[in-house]
């Protein structure tokens, strides 16, 4: 558990991460998500935005 939420909180906000400053996330209508997986998610997305592995939707698209 420590391992992915250490993890995530350096790529958010450490040194050599992303250095948020003030970030709002939601666990949705999954209430009874752990720290650990909330924190596995958020390293899941960091990853796949790093590896551009994401498609990019506009407005028009719905």
């Amino acid at each position: 558990m420590a391992d992915q939420v250490s993890l995530a909180q350096n790529r958010l906000f450490g040194e050599s991460g992303l250095k948020v400053k003030d970030v709002k996330l939601f666990p949705g209508s999954s209430r009874d998500v752990s720290e650990a997986q909330f924190a596995t998610e958020i390293n899941k997305v960091l990853s796949q935005l790093e590896a551009g592995d994401y498609d990019v939707e506009t407005d028009k698209d719905y």
